[in-house]
C-alpha cells in the first residue's frame, strides 16, 4: 500500500522521478535511507516529525511510528505533497553590515552559553584544518577551501560525520551571506570545497555538503540563518530545534555557522562584507 508523502524537497523529488527502483540501505526508528543504484544517489524517507531538508521525503502522520518496520523501500504517493525549499534572505530584506556583525557576535555568545562545541562535537577535527577553512572562506581562496574540506570531510562517526556537518554549516552560512548581498563570487570556492568533501565521505554526507554549498539546508538551520540575515526576522533565534537534529549533527552545524561568521567578520574586500 502506498505511503502518503507530506513534503519533499526538489532534490529528492527529482531523484524519485528519475528512478525506476530503489534499494533499502539503512533503517532507523525515524528514517530510512534509500539508494537509487549501487554507488548512486541516496535519499532519506523520514517520519512526519523529522524536519524538511535536502534529499528528504517526509511522510505524513499516517506513516509508521517506527520506520524499522519496513524491510523494503515503501511505495510513496506524492500527489498532494508540498514542495519544500530553504529560502535564503535577499539583499532587499537583509540587515546592514553593522547589524550583521552585531548579530554574529550575539549568536556566537549564545551558542557558547548553550554549550555548543566550537570545534565540532566529536573533537576529531584538527584545529589547524578548521583555521584553514575559516581563512579560505575569509579570503575566497578556492584552493585553500578545497584542501581544508578534503581534510575535514568524513571525520567522526555516522552517516553524516561531524566533519561533514561542520562543513555544511560553514558553506551554507557563506552561501546565505552571498544571497543576502554581503559577498560575491563565492560559489566556485564553495563548489571546490563540496566536491573535495564528497570524495572523502559517505554518499549521504557528500550530497548534504554539496547542497549546503548551494544554500540548501534542513529547516532548523534555515530558520537560524533567516534570523541571522533577515531584517524583519526575530533575533536571536531559538537554537533548540537545530541542536535537536541527530545525536550531534545540530551542534556540529552550529559550529560551522560560527566558523563562517568569524570569516565574514574578517573577510577581505574582494569577497568580504559589502
Amino acid at each position: 500500500m502506498p505511503i502518503e508523502v507530506s513534503s519533499c524537497d526538489r532534490r529528492a523529488a527529482d531523484l524519485l522521478d528519475g528512478a525506476a527502483s530503489w534499494d533499502l540501505v539503512a533503517r532507523f526508528e525515524r528514517s530510512l535511507i534509500l539508494a537509487r543504484d549501487p554507488g548512486g544517489a541516496v535519499i532519506s524517507v523520514v517520519r512526519h516529525d523529522v524536519p524538511d531538508g535536502p534529499y528528504t521525503v517526509r511522510l505524513d502522520r499516517s506513516g509508521p511510528a517506527d520506520m524499522r518496520v519496513f524491510d523494503a523501500p515503501p511505495a510513496l504517493r506524492r500527489g498532494a505533497a508540498r514542495r519544500w525549499a530553504a529560502e535564503p534572505v535577499r539583499p532587499v530584506d537583509a540587515v546592514d553590515r553593522a547589524e550583521l556583525h552585531r548579530r554574529l557576535a550575539v549568536l556566537d555568545l549564545i551558542a557558547e552559553r548553550t554549550g555548543c562545541p566550537a570545534d565540532g562535537s566529536h573533537a576529531v577535527i584538527p584545529r589547524a584544518d578548521l583555521a584553514g577553512l575559516e581563512a579560505a572562506l575569509s579570503s575566497g581562496d578556492p584552493v585553500a577551501a578545497r584542501d581544508a574540506a578534503s581534510r575535514i570531510a568524513g571525520l567522526g562517526p555516522g552517516l553524516t560525520p561531524s566533519g561533514d556537518d561542520v562543513l555544511a554549516g560553514a558553506l551554507a552560512t557563506h552561501a546565505w551571506a552571498e544571497a543576502a548581498g554581503f559577498l560575491a563570487g563565492g560559489e566556485p570556492m564553495r563548489l571546490e570545497a563540496a566536491t573535495a568533501a564528497a570524495a572523502r565521505t559517505t554518499r549521504l554526507g557528500g550530497q548534504l555538503v554539496e547542497a549546503a554549498a548551494a544554500g540548501e539546508v534542513a529547516a532548523p538551520l534555515a530558520r537560524v540563518l533567516g534570523s541571522l540575515f533577515g531584517r524583519a526576522s526575530t533575533f536571536p533565534p531559538d537554537l533548540a530545534p537545530l541542536l535537536a537534529v541527530g545525536a550531534t549533527s545540530g551542534a556540529d552545524l552550529m559550529a560551522g555557522v560560527r566558523l563562517a561568521g568569524r570569516a565574514l567578520r574578517s573577510g577581505t574586500p574582494a569577497v568580504g562584507l559589502a
